[in-house]
């Protein structure tokens, strides 16, 4: 048992399942062992099942064998049928052959028997048919000239050259014969005649027709002369297109204003504009079509076309050059005139204008296109190739600067939209601060409009940003086309010179340029170092203000992002000092220098910082010119004991507190205003606590009050006896020798820009103008006691406006009061209590 085991294993692997005995449908089934294994293994319900299915099966088999031996008994009966039907057939064949062959044994002898017969005669019979045919010949010259006479008697001018030109070989061999003579002259007479009313009716007609010049080219007229007058009449029928297109372009024009006359609407129903596509399309199948038949009947008159007249070869040949250089020329003419109407038609303000730049661009590279491959058929030198190729760069050049400046246009043209609404806006605000009384929800409208300045600069900014990355998504369109690279090979070489001539210089870098130039022009000084200011210029201060923060920003955040737009549209890396071609082989080939715009963008810097000194001289000039007015309308000889301070003081104060809050909006710097506890005094000097508010809505921050006292050398040279005594020369020498280094004041010195940087040039121009004022009055006691009141009123609130910073305020301070109590002819100050008394009452 294990032995037989062993040795059943490797049977079963070996030999396929297909030899299992227990298969039935196997080739190696066993019944005997099929039986057995199903006694073994089924039971008596399954056995009965199995012989069910076993008798089933078998009925099957037996039904389909049936079937398969009566179908294939029937194919046999027919075949046999096929094969008898054939049978019949191929003795019928053999009975017609057999009959063909005795037939063209006949056929053969007859035709032998007939060649030996007539063979003495062919000989005979060849000489009397030649005769009979120059007979003929002799026949048809001796009455060619009646028949020239008739053909042109009837204007048959087709026939007679016809007939004279198959006669002509003949006259020729047989001119040395008299009467073959006289024929030749009178049928040249006749056909010189024909030929010069031929010519007459060719000079005459305004179009030439083909005809005419096929026969002038038979009678032997000279092909120059023929192809320079076959042009010059066909060439108004071929601009007939040309002149159509153009007025269809100019009814396209109308269409861009309104058109309110009833001719110009009856046209525009008849001739409604199309798109830049189709208006190609269009004026390419019609112009360039035309032209193609006319050089191809052209070609067959005078090139394709054989000479009748005897020519050697090498004047033919030579003929045939010059016809094509006429050619040439004439086709380079009006090729010429399609490209400036091409020109005209993309410069237009219809399709010129036209906001879909990749339906612009689909038009230039089907122009390209079409004009590439046709060109070669009917231009046959490479001069005039090179030509033409130079027409189509040439047109794409100025396609590509007539969609830059379009960009420009919409950019300048969205900007300045921009500006004046923000004038409009800027108008209202102005108006509203102007009001003297102002209830809470007017002083809330205020603080929305302030609120908004810095959402005006974003929103200008994020249109002028959003511009100009829209216009790089436009222009990346143009490396979609083919034709317009020129070759396929070049389409890199294209794309470079494309994004860097074009859309950097030529248009990205141009802008900005366009910008600087703007800015100068329209709202800053004439020289860069100049801090004076246009008084009588129309532009708010605060528009200065914004479009300063405006030029600053685009200068730092757009003018980066943008370049990484540009870099990821045309494939391009900025840098400041590219890569040689030597040094990286290809490697920069992908790199763009951009040291230019580093020049714009300190450009930019130095525009920004110019607006910026604009509007500190302009805020300057307008409370100082206040504070001049208010110096020099009042009596300072009769004033009064001083009760409250000037309204003017006030005022300045409100302006101020206004600027600052227009300042802060826009340049905030970005730390808490946190007052001084305690200042070194050395003059009487004192701190308290207030809780004063200016009319304004700024307080005075209530963390400390300083009072702001005459020098003591000012005190004592205006109280001495006199320019000789000693103590007038002391305390002359000492404010001599103090000026000396507190005159000169740099009112934009490291100016930067922060509100307390900017608030400290508008302050530091009122007060030293304050002290110019008070250098031209003679005051009394009252009139120096008023001024304290002033100043210390002004000190209360002008520290808190440059964060604490507030040295050269005292310096000026002090400095005023020093020389208003120089020229006081009474010079009494006033107590520190009263002038707090008084600034708290006010």
């Amino acid at each position: 048992m294990d032995s037989s085991r062993s040795t059943s294993i490797p049977q079963s692997t070996n030999f396929p399942s297909t030899y299992d005995p227990t298969n039935i449908d196997s080739p190696g089934f066993d019944p005997e062992t099929y039986v057995t294994k199903l006694l073994r293994e089924s039971r008596l319900a399954n056995l009965l099942d199995k012989e069910q299915l076993l008798t089933k099966q078998i009925k099957t088999l037996d039904n389909e064998m049936q079937t398969l031996v009566y179908e294939n008994y029937n194919k046999f009966i027919s075949a046999t049928e096929t094969i008898r039907q054939m049978k019949k057939d191929f003795k019928t064949m053999e009975d017609e052959m057999t009959h063909l062959i005795s037939t063209m044994t006949t056929i053969n002898s007859n035709n032998h028997q007939i060649h030996s017969t007539l063979d003495n005669r062919r000989g005979e019979i060849r000489k009397l048919t030649n005769i009979h045919l120059l007979l003929q010949k002799l026949q048809y010259l001796f009455q060619l000239p009646t028949k020239l006479k008739e053909y042109a008697e009837d204007n048959q001018y087709n026939l007679a050259v016809n007939t004279y030109t198959k006669a002509l070989k003949a006259l020729k061999k047989y001119e040395h014969i008299p009467s073959f003579n006289n024929i030749q002259q009178t049928c040249t007479e006749i056909m010189n005649t024909i030929r010069d009313e031929l010519k007459s009716r060719f000079d005459q007609q305004q179009t030439a027709s083909n005809d005419v010049v096929k026969l002038l080219l038979q009678l032997g007229e000279s092909s120059d002369y023929l192809a320079k007058q076959y042009l010059l009449q066909n060439k108004h029928r071929l601009e007939q297109p040309l002149e159509l297109m153009k007025k269809q372009l100019s009814i396209a024009e109308s269409q861009v204003g309104t058109t309110s006359s009833t001719t110009s609407n009856i046209v525009t129903q008849q001739m409604y504009p199309m798109d830049i596509l189709e208006f190609i399309d269009t004026s390419y199948n019609s112009y360039i079509k035309n032209l193609h038949e006319f050089v191809e009947s052209y070609e067959l008159i005078f090139i394709r076309n054989s000479s009748n007249i005897s020519t050697s070869p090498s004047i033919e040949d030579e003929q045939k050059e010059r016809c094509k250089y006429y050619l040439e020329e004439y086709l380079l003419e009006l090729y010429s005139s399609y490209i400036k109407f091409i020109h005209e038609l993309f410069q237009s303000k219809y399709y010129g204008q036209e906001d879909d730049t990749e339906l612009y661009v689909r038009a230039i590279d089907r122009f390209l296109r079409r004009s590439s491959n046709d060109i070669y058929k009917y231009l046959f030198t490479q001069n005039a190739l090179e030509k033409i190729r130079l027409m189509l760069d040439t047109f794409l050049t100025f396609a590509i600067e007539c969609r830059l400046k379009f960009y420009h246009s919409n950019i300048d043209r969205h900007f300045h939209d921009q500006i004046i609404e923000l004038r409009k806006s800027l108008t209202f605000i102005q108006s509203t601060t102007n009001e003297q009384s102002q209830t809470s929800s007017e002083q809330q409208q205020q603080q929305q409009a302030q609120l908004n300045l810095a959402q005006c600069v974003d929103k200008m900014l994020k249109q002028l940003t959003n511009d100009i990355k829209y216009t790089f998504q436009n222009l990346s369109t143009f490396l979609n086309g083919t034709e317009m690279i020129g070759n396929t090979g070049k389409k890199n070489l294209f794309s470079k010179q494309f994004a860097t001539n074009h859309v950097w210089n030529g248009f990205f870098l141009t802008l900005l340029n366009r910008l600087i130039t703007y800015f100068e022009h329209e709202y800053t000084t004439a020289s860069s170092n100049s801090i004076i200011v246009k008084h009588e210029q129309s532009s708010p201060p605060i528009l200065l203000l914004m479009l300063s923060k405006l030029i600053l920003n685009f200068d730092s955040s757009s003018i980066p992002y943008l370049c990484t737009v540009f870099e990821e549209k045309f494939n391009l890396i900025l840098e400041n000092n590219p890569r040689n071609d030597n040094q990286k082989g290809g490697a920069s080939s992908s790199s763009l220098d951009r040291s230019k715009l580093t020049a714009i963008q300190k450009q930019f810097s130095v525009i920004a910082k110019q607006l910026l000194k604009q509007y500190i001289c302009s805020q300057g000039y307008t409370l100082s010119q206040m504070l001049r007015k208010s110096i020099e309308t009042r009596d300072w000889l009769n004033t009064v004991e001083p009760r409250h301070v000037r309204s003017v003081m006030k005022r300045i104060i409100e302006d101020l507190t206004q600027i600052d809050k227009q300042v802060m909006m826009l340049y905030n710097d970005q730390q808490p205003s946190t007052p001084l506890t305690s200042l070194s005094s050395s003059y009487g000097r004192y701190h308290h606590r207030s809780n004063l508010n200016s009319g304004g809505g700024r307080s005075s921050d209530g963390g400390r009050r300083t009072i702001i006292m005459p020098r003591s050398s000012a005190l004592d040279r205006a109280t001495g006896g006199g320019p000789g005594s000693s103590a007038g020369s002391t305390g002359n020498l000492q404010l001599n020798f103090h000026k000396v280094f507190n005159e000169k004041l740099d009112i934009f010195i490291d100016l930067q820009f922060q509100k307390t940087s900017i608030l400290s040039s508008i302050i530091k121009l009122l007060l030293k103008t304050y002290l110019e004022c008070i250098r031209l009055k003679t005051f009394s006691r009252y009139g120096l006691q008023q001024v304290q009141v002033d100043i210390n009123y002004l000190y209360n609130y002008l520290w808190s406006f440059v964060n604490n910073d507030d040295r050269f305020i005292t310096n000026l301070l002090e400095e005023i009061v020093s020389s208003t109590a120089m020229r006081c002819l009474d010079p009494v100050l006033m107590e520190a209590s009263v002038i707090t008394v008084i600034c708290e009452g006010n």
